[in-house]
């Protein structure tokens, strides 16, 4: 992967998820208490199901890329052969299982937040 498109990917998607937080943490607090119909009319907006949906991505690629990042970093031969040498066999195989985990639980996290979000 190039770095500098990682990086303006990061930045990016933290950038959205900053802004989609202070949006909708400040309609909770201008709306003290929170009833049910506000909350209701608030959330049913196609704004809000499409901000939700564009932020549900910007999070898989935030922690995708970080993820990433430390899988590379630290699950390589070399460190984990200083953990045991025996280890540095499976480096490969152990950077692979780490990726597919993380993977399988973003999507499955975005499917359930696109599911909920739009039935």
């Amino acid at each position: 992967m190039k770095g500098s498109s990682l990086f303006y990917w990061l930045r990016l998607s933290a950038l959205f998820m900053l802004g989609y937080t202070v949006w909708v943490s400040s309609f909770i607090l201008i709306n003290q208490p929170v009833e049910y119909n506000s909350w209701i009319s608030f959330t049913n907006q196609t704004f809000f199901q499409l901000s939700t949906t564009f932020a549900a991505f910007f999070f898989l690629v935030h922690t995708f890329i970080g993820l990433w990042t430390v899988g590379t970093d630290y699950f390589t031969p070399r460190t984990l052969g200083f953990l045991h040498p025996t280890l540095a066999k499976y480096a490969d195989l152990i950077r692979s299982g780490y990726t597919f985990l993380f993977v399988a639980l973003g999507v499955l996290i975005v499917t359930t937040t696109l599911f909920i979000i739009w039935s």
